[in-house]
């Protein structure tokens, strides 16, 4: 076993590409740099792959974007968590050449994606399921005339059996549509995700990921930083190279997307009735867990509960700020899609009604709500989905008495990207981490009513 170096060492084992015509192209000894792509609301892996072709390689095997990527890389000391996609290589896409005029060097950039994208644009699902919700998406994997794939798969079981058609759809696009309809057996939660990381294909709920241990520490400043000091490598991995808040709460945004308020409307055709269900983000902030599962005194909301008019409304009283339409059958107790007088009763209805709001909600908070971009040094046992603690100091504080309150906490990582520099021999990785509450609550005065009532506004009128 390698020993580890320094923080972000790591060791390329394997980097073959095989061209359209079968030449075998070892690239360990060429390469400058790759980066690998990870993304919480993606369904595959990307990435790309440059190096210096002295023997004119790009033309001679040649390489025109049909290729497969074999390629290992591991971090000294963690062998069983390497990036392996040896078994089941990468397919590229795309071939960037140009010419150093000084060198008189080639370099030739190469994007790749994960295999099951390509098969996936390419075949569609016409076909009807009887089965849990899970099974159908374990099914359409790896069943060969669909994807096909041979990777390791995290499904998390569903609950009920569900009657489903996928009309002429893309596999990945009905396998999305699912998970807009899935519940979670054991909690009932709808927050369902299909992703790809490194370390398989993934459908799974948010909570789950929320309910795993957290993966490690991070820091800025003194709080992890180890320079002028002895070598630590294990503090140098807790410490952020590089950070940034990239959002922070759009409020116009996030009430156009109803994160904040918003209705579903179900209407029966057959008896010309309707039935209304809202969401409002301050009532029902409490009602699945978030990302600090373990303790639900950290999840605190990102807004003030103070009133923001005369009226004593708050942010999230305006629940027609986005309104959905979704119709149901004469009786009402199950979907259209489920309509058997014989047999209704053996199927589960979806829970559209109660979960599409919720659901609307929280991926919305994990895209406009707390988000910060960070640099680390780079593992190959990190991958998104996992969570981190990230302290945050206050603002021109270096030293490790005092941190921000509200953003310091448990967040989630939705977005990574893994760059490999040959030259300096290092591994960093870039993320983006997402929260969907404060760390401590807002204080009870902050906020309240815009217009006091009794106040009268004063105007003026200029005529011209």
């Amino acid at each position: 076993m390698a020993k580890l170096q320094y923080a972000g060492d790591y060791v390329l084992k394997e980097a073959l590409l095989v061209s359209s015509t079968g030449v075998r192209l070892d690239l360990v000894g060429n390469i400058l740099a790759f980066e690998i792509f990870e993304n919480l609301f993606s369904t595959s892996l990307s990435g790309s792959i440059t190096f210096a072709d002295t023997d004119n390689l790009a033309t001679n095997a040649p390489i025109i974007g049909q290729e497969y990527l074999y390629m290992k890389i591991g971090t000294p000391t963690l062998d069983d968590y390497d990036i392996d996609f040896t078994n089941v290589p990468f397919t590229t896409y795309k071939v960037n050449a140009k010419v150093d005029a000084n060198k008189g060097t080639q370099v030739v950039q190469v994007s790749f994606t994960s295999p099951e994208m390509l098969t996936d644009k390419r075949v569609r699902v016409s076909k009807s399921y009887t089965d849990t919700i899970d099974n159908i998406v374990t099914n359409i994997l790896r069943d060969e005339k669909y994807i096909n794939t041979l990777k390791k798969l995290h499904i998390e079981p569903t609950a009920g059996i569900r009657k489903l058609i996928s009309p002429n759809l893309h596999p990945f696009n009905f396998i999305t549509n699912l998970a807009t309809e899935a519940v979670a057996l054991k909690d009932n939660n709808p927050f369902f995700m299909f992703y790809e990381s490194t370390q398989g294909i993934n459908f799974r709920s948010i909570e789950s990921l929320f309910a795993e241990d957290t993966f490690g520490d991070y820091a800025i400043g003194d709080f992890g930083q180890n320079e002028g000091k002895k070598q630590d490598i294990g503090k140098d991995y807790g410490r952020i190279i590089d950070f940034e808040v990239s959002s922070n709460s759009d409020m116009l945004s996030n009430i156009v997307s109803g994160m904040l308020g918003s209705s579903i409307i179900e209407y029966n055709i057959y008896n010309k009735s309707y039935e209304k269900n809202t969401y409002n983000y301050m009532e029902d902030f409490s009602k699945f867990p978030r990302v600090n599962y373990e303790d639900s005194s950290k999840d605190n909301p990102i807004y003030s509960s103070g009133y923001i008019d005369s009226r004593n409304n708050t942010i999230g009283n305006f629940t027609d700020a986005r309104i959905h339409l979704h119709p149901v059958n004469s009786s009402g107790a199950f979907d259209s899609q489920h309509n058997d007088p014989v047999n209704s009763y053996s199927y589960a209805p979806n829970k559209i009604r109660d979960s599409l709001l919720h659901r609307q909600a929280k991926f919305n908070e994990f895209t406009d709500g707390i988000n910060v971009n960070m640099v680390i040094n780079g593992s190959t046992n990190i991958c998104v989905g996992k969570t981190i603690n990230v302290t945050i100091p206050i603002t021109g504080v270096t030293h490790d008495k005092e941190f921000d309150k509200y953003y310091t906490g448990k967040f989630l990582i939705t977005k990574l990207k893994h760059s490999f520099d040959q030259i300096t021999k290092r591994h960093e990785i870039a993320l983006t981490a997402s929260k969907d509450s404060f760390f401590e609550s807002l204080p009870d005065e902050f906020g309240g009513p815009a217009i006091p009532d009794g106040t009268k506004q004063e105007t003026n009128t200029i005529n011209y």
